[in-house]
């Protein structure tokens, strides 16, 4: 069994490090007609027979998802599956990210702005759009800060951070670096 990622169906999003060998070659087995890639877990893994073991330690780790997405390649050594399934986990945050209540009223707003653009509010005010618009803004930069102030406190890396919200590392630290580190939850 793969990696799996709370309230995803295995059969859309399940994690697995794929071997590759020194000369590049991900080796491979066929079982029921089909050809599929060996996975690497403290050993070689396939549910064909021990004649498929290419008999030798990967070189690299390839992280590798079912829907199709793959990873950059991680170095063998024994901390490698942790570095390749922190790439999946990254990918799943992706998938899964309009999962999130924060996500679904996101695009709940900005479906409403869309619609009230369109019915002419922002011409008919658009002073009064500015102003609510400053204010949400204000009040999204707070929230910002408090998912910040959770992501340090689980000593999350501002090169993660900065990521998260679209700038350097060196530019998340500038702007977040006098957020204290304690969770978002009161």
């Amino acid at each position: 069994m793969g990696w799996l990622y709370d309230g995803v169906p295995d059969e859309e999003h399940e994690g697995s490090p794929i071997g590759v060998l020194a000369n590049g070659v991900i080796p491979s087995y066929g079982a029921g007609g089909q050809w599929f890639e060996m996975e690497f877990r403290d050993g070689w893994w396939s549910s064909g027979n021990a004649s498929d073991d290419p008999g030798v330690e990967p070189a690299w780790l390839l992280p590798t998802c079912v829907c199709g997405w793959r990873g950059e390649r991680v170095a063998y050594d024994p901390q490698a599956e942790g570095a390749a399934r922190a790439q999946w986990n990254a990918h799943m945050d992706e998938v899964t990210i309009y999962f999130l209540a924060a996500a679904k009223a996101a695009e709940a707003f900005i479906d409403a702005l869309e619609s009230a653009r369109q019915a002419g509010e922002f011409d008919g005010r658009p002073l009064a759009v500015i102003k609510a618009l400053r204010v949400t803004q204000t009040h999204i930069g707070s929230q910002i800060s408090a998912a910040v102030g959770a992501a340090r406190a689980r000593e999350l890396s501002w090169e993660h951070i900065g990521e998260a919200l679209g700038v350097t590392r060196q530019t998340a630290h500038e702007r977040y670096r006098d957020v204290d580190m304690v969770p978002a939850q009161p």
